[in-house]
C-alpha cells in the first residue's frame, strides 16, 4: 500500500508545452468554417482535499486534472467541446465537434450579434508562493490541520470539530482568434473548521474560514483558528434569542461582504441583467443606495481568494466601480456580454475548469469603507443589533428579496453590547437597504469563499467595514 508522502511522486506534471506557434492553426480551423470567435483553454492542475472528524482524519485524497476545451461562436450561436490529449489531431478534433455545434445552435439564435474583437496580448503569470504546496508531504499538511483542530478542545464543552481542507495548484494556457494568448500558474488553499459546544440546555456550533493564493504558509498563518471557533461556540452558550421586529443593524464586515456580494452583486452580473433577472436592469447611471454607497469589484487583489490575473477569455482582470457614491455606473462583464451591450469587457468571464463554460462571475467584491469607527458606531446606537457572520442565506436577484441567518450577535443598549444573541435572521429588499445605509466604518476585510452559480463553483472574496443600517427586520425563533 502506497503512503502519502509516495503519492506526492506520482502527481508531479510536466508544464504544457504548447506555445503559439502550435495552435496557429486553429485560426485557420476557424475561417474555414466560419467560425467568428474562439476560445481554447488548456489546464494541468493537481489537488487535495483532506477531511478531519474530532481528532480523526476521515478522508484525506490527491489527484491530478488535465484537459482542454474549445468554444466556438457563430451568429448567436455557440459550441463547446472538451478533449484530454493535448496533439493537434486531438485539438483539431475537438475543434471541428464544437464548430459544427455553432453553426447548429446558431440556427435557434434569436439575437444576431458578434463577439467585438479585442487587441492582441501575449503574456504570462506566476504567482510567488512563499513555500510551494506540493513541495509539502501530504502527512504534514494531515498532522498540521490536526494540531488547529486540536486548538479547539482547550475547555471540556467543546465536544465535536470537522475540517474541510482542499488545496490546488494548476497551470493554464488560454489563447483565441483575437491572438491572445495567456499562461498562468496559480496555487491556492481553503480551508473550514467549525467547532460544537455543549452544556446541559444547549448545543451551538460555528464556523471560521481561511484561504487565499499561495502555498502552504496559508496554512501555518491559520494557527489559532481552532481555538477562535470554539471561543465564538462557547459564548453562543450564553445567548440569547435575538428580538423580533424592526431594529438597528450593524453589519460586522462578513455579513456586509455576504450582504453586498449575494443580495447585490449577482444582480450587476450583466448576463443576468440581458435575461431580465436583475433587479438592476434599465438602472445604469441611476441611483441604487445612499451616497455612501460605493461598490468595487477587483480582481487584481492578488492576496484576496477572487484574484485573477486574466478571466477565462484571457481578458485582463481590472478594478471595476459598479456603484459610485449610490450611483450605478456598470456592470460586470464577459466578453459576450460586453460585445451585446457595446461595452468593454471587466475581465468577469470565469469558468470553474476547462471542461465548462465561462459565465459573468464576481471576483472581489466589496463596499467601500466610510470615515466612521467600530466604536463611535456602537456608542451611538441607543437600541439595535450588532450582526456578527452568517450561516446561510436566500437572495432573488429578480425581486431583490432576501434572507439571512446570522452567525450569531448582540445587543446594543444606550452605546454598549449588553448580550449575545442567537437564531437572528434579516430580510429586506436589497435597493431599499442601500438606501438606509447611514454609517460606513473606516476599516475594511476580505473574506474568503466559493460561489455557487449556473453548477459552476469558483472562489471569490467578499467583505467592507461595518455598516449600519437603519430599520432593518428581524425575524428567528
Amino acid at each position: 500500500m502506497k503512503t502519502l508522502n509516495q503519492v506526492k511522486n506520482i502527481i508531479d506534471l510536466e508544464p504544457i508545452s504548447l506555445e503559439i506557434e502550435d495552435l496557429d492553426f486553429l485560426r485557420d480551423l476557424a475561417q474555414k468554417h466560419n467560425i467568428q470567435y474562439f476560445n481554447a483553454r488548456f489546464t494541468k492542475g493537481k489537488a487535495t482535499q483532506i477531511a478531519l472528524l474530532k481528532g480523526i482524519t476521515k478522508s484525506a485524497n490527491t489527484g491530478i486534472g488535465k484537459g482542454f476545451s474549445i468554444m466556438t461562436f457563430k451568429d448567436g450561436g455557440y459550441g463547446f467541446a472538451a478533449g484530454q490529449a493535448f496533439s493537434k489531431d486531438a485539438i483539431e478534433d475537438t475543434f471541428v465537434q464544437s464548430a459544427n455545434l455553432a453553426k447548429w445552435s446558431s440556427q435557434f439564435s434569436r439575437e444576431k450579434y458578434s463577439i467585438h474583437p479585442t487587441s492582441s496580448l501575449k503574456d504570462a503569470f506566476t504567482i510567488s508562493p512563499k513555500k510551494p504546496i506540493y513541495n509539502i508531504d501530504p502527512d504534514e499538511k494531515v498532522n498540521l490541520l490536526l494540531e488547529i483542530e486540536k486548538e479547539a478542545y482547550f475547555d471540556p464543552k467543546i465536544v465535536s470539530t470537522n475540517v474541510n481542507y482542499s488545496d490546488n495548484e494548476y497551470e493554464q494556457l488560454i489563447f483565441n482568434n483575437f491572438n491572445r494568448f495567456v499562461r498562468i500558474k496559480n496555487s491556492g488553499i481553503f480551508f473550514i473548521l467549525q467547532a460544537i459546544a455543549k452544556d446541559a440546555h444547549r448545543q451551538e456550533g460555528y464556523h471560521i474560514s481561511r484561504g487565499g493564493n499561495g502555498g502552504y504558509e496559508i496554512l501555518e498563518g491559520a494557527r489559532g483558528t481552532g481555538r477562535e471557533s470554539a471561543e465564538n461556540s462557547l459564548e453562543l452558550l450564553h445567548s440569547k434569542p435575538a428580538p423580533q421586529g424592526v431594529h438597528d443593524l450593524i453589519m460586522d464586515h462578513h455579513l456586509t461582504g455576504t450582504f453586498i456580494h449575494e443580495a447585490f452583486g449577482h444582480a450587476a452580473e450583466a448576463d443576468s441583467v440581458i435575461a431580465g433577472e436583475s433587479i438592476l436592469a434599465n438602472k445604469l447611471n441611476s441611483p441604487v443606495g445612499s451616497e455612501l454607497v460605493s461598490i468595487i469589484d477587483d480582481g487584481t487583489l492578488e492576496k484576496e481568494f477572487g484574484f485573477i490575473p486574466y478571466d477565462d477569455e484571457g481578458t485582463p482582470s481590472q478594478k471595476t466601480s459598479i456603484v459610485d457614491k449610490g450611483i450605478l455606473v456598470n456592470y460586470l462583464h464577459s466578453l459576450e456580454t460586453a460585445s451585446k451591450m457595446d461595452v468593454k469587457p471587466t475581465g468577469n468571464g470565469r469558468a470553474a475548469g476547462f471542461s465548462v463554460i465561462p459565465q459573468v462571475r464576481m471576483t472581489n467584491t466589496y463596499l467601500k469603507p466610510g470615515d466612521s469607527s467600530l466604536d463611535e458606531m456602537i456608542s451611538e446606537m441607543q437600541k439595535g443589533v450588532l450582526g456578527i457572520g452568517w450561516k446561510y442565506g436566500y437572495t432573488d436577484p429578480i425581486t431583490g428579496d432576501f434572507t439571512f441567518k446570522l452567525s450569531k450577535a448582540y445587543l446594543i443598549e444606550n452605546g454598549e453590547k449588553t448580550q449575545v444573541l442567537r437564531d437572528a435572521a434579516i430580510s429586506g429588499v436589497t435597493l431599499e437597504v442601500l438606501q438606509r445605509i447611514s454609517l460606513i466604518s473606516n476599516k475594511f476585510t476580505q473574506d474568503t469563499g466559493y460561489c455557487g452559480k449556473g453548477g459552476q463553483s469558483i472562489p471569490v472574496g467578499s467583505g467592507g467595514p461595518h455598516t449600519w443600517i437603519k430599520d432593518m427586520v428581524f425575524g428567528g425563533q
